[in-house]
């Protein structure tokens, strides 16, 4: 092999490291499922322990079905843009379409995301329907306006979880900027018009 350049040697061992850096997190992922928050011990008849995984929150066939989903959303993307540049591609078995596999240690990373979103979001909601209550007159002490979470609480909770997560990986992040209303002017303290005055030279 040629000897490289001193840039393209320090190119080359990042590569080396993001490549290991990747098969180790892969390994620690896959591994996830078998840490001990996530099994349950049971005994068998002959009395032997036996380590079986407890019910996760999202099953498997889900993770499959938003693949396949994915995978046609892609294929329908090459389709048009190949359509649009006018460039030959070969369409995808009918009977046997593209499902991409998900790995063990991916799975355990999305759903570790997408439960704490969604605790993130309802911790939202139930703080926003603490907040809609008011003080009891008889009891005087503070009661929600509703007794549960309902589908308008969760969205507002969502929408703040959104805000919270997603608002600040946005291209242009979104301010909200509160302007200060008009004074209202009482009658009889109009001010009458003035003619413009061009300031005096100096």
């Amino acid at each position: 092999m040629p000897k490289l350049t001193a840039d393209r040697q320090s190119a080359a061992s990042l590569l080396r490291a993001a490549k290991d850096i990747k098969k180790a997190t892969n390994a620690t992922w896959n591994l996830a499922p078998k840490a001990p928050m996530f099994t349950r011990k049971t005994k068998t008849q002959s009395g032997k322990k036996k380590v079986v995984r407890t019910k996760r929150v999202i099953g498997t066939h889900a993770f499959r079905i938003a693949a396949s989903g994915a995978a046609a959303y892609a294929s329908a993307v090459l389709q048009r843009e190949s359509n649009a540049l006018r460039v030959p591609m070969t369409d995808e078995s009918k009977r046997c379409p593209w499902l991409p596999s998900v790995s063990k240690g991916a799975i355990a990373v999305l759903e570790s995301f997408l439960t704490a979103y969604a605790q993130e979001a309802t911790r939202h909601a139930v703080s926003i329907k603490t907040g809609l209550g008011g003080i009891n007159q008889k009891t005087m002490q503070h009661e929600p306006l509703y007794k549960r979470l309902n589908g308008k609480l969760m969205k507002m909770g969502y929408d703040a979880a959104n805000d919270a997560i997603f608002g600040s990986c946005m291209p242009a992040p979104s301010v909200v900027t509160v302007c200060k209303l008009p004074k209202k002017i009482k009658k009889g303290e109009e001010k009458e018009e003035k003619d413009y005055a061009p300031p005096e030279a100096e």
